[in-house]
C-alpha cells in the first residue's frame, strides 16, 4: 500500500511540475525550436531605442538556437558571447521566431564564446554585435549571407552624436536584426 501511494503521490508531482513548465515557458512545449533558428527580442538595453528608431522595427536584438549536451540554448552578443539557456531567454519577453534551414547542420559556437561586444558595428575586428554573430554564423558555416546595408541606409536622424561617439561611419556595411527577417 505504501509503494501505490509513493507511485500515486510521485505522479502527481510529476504532472504538477509539468504544469507549472509549461505555465512559465508556454511556448517551449507549442513551437518546434531547431539548431539554427533565429530568434528575435525587444530588448531593454541602453541602445535598444536607438536601434528601433534607425530601422523602425521593435525587434532590436537577435540570437541563434544552438544544441549543447542535448539541451537548447541561445548564442548570443551582449556585453560578450555566451550561451543562454532558451528559457530563460524567452522568459525575458516577447519574441519572434525565423527558421532559415528544415535540416540545419551542427553550428559550431564554441569559437564564438567569450568574444567581446562590438559597439562599433563593425564587421571585421572579431568583436561581435548580435546580428552580426548570426550572420557571420550564416555566411562562414551554413553558406547563407543575408544582405547587408550601409548605416546611412537606415533613420539616422537625430542619431549622430551617437554614431560620431562610437566611431560608426555612414557608408560602414552593418546588419541590424530586422534585416535577418527578410
Amino acid at each position: 500500500m505504501k509503494k501505490i501511494l509513493c507511485i500515486l503521490l510521485g505522479c502527481l508531482l510529476f504532472a504538477y511540475c509539468i504544469n507549472e513548465c509549461e505555465q512559465r515557458h508556454p511556448i517551449v512545449y507549442k513551437i518546434d525550436f531547431k539548431e539554427g533558428d533565429i530568434l528575435f527580442q525587444e530588448s531593454h538595453s541602453k541602445q535598444s531605442s536607438f536601434i528601433q528608431h534607425a530601422t523602425g522595427s521593435k525587434w532590436t536584438h537577435c540570437g541563434i538556437v544552438v544544441y549543447k549536451n542535448n539541451q537548447l540554448y541561445v548564442l548570443e552578443a551582449s556585453n560578450v558571447v555566451k550561451l543562454i539557456p532558451l528559457g530563460k531567454w524567452l522568459d525575458r519577453g516577447d519574441y519572434k521566431q525565423r527558421r532559415v534551414l528544415s535540416n540545419c547542420p551542427k553550428i559550431k559556437y564554441k569559437k564564438y564564446l567569450g568574444k567581446p561586444y562590438d559597439t562599433s558595428f563593425r564587421l571585421d575586428n572579431d568583436k561581435y554585435y548580435c546580428s552580426e554573430l548570426v550572420y557571420d554564423i550564416y555566411k562562414n558555416q551554413l553558406g547563407i549571407e543575408f544582405k547587408l546595408r550601409r548605416v546611412k541606409d537606415y533613420n539616422i536622424n537625430g542619431l549622430e552624436s551617437i554614431l560620431k561617439n562610437r566611431n560608426i561611419h555612414l557608408n560602414q556595411e552593418v546588419i541590424a536584426p530586422s534585416d535577418l527577417l527578410k
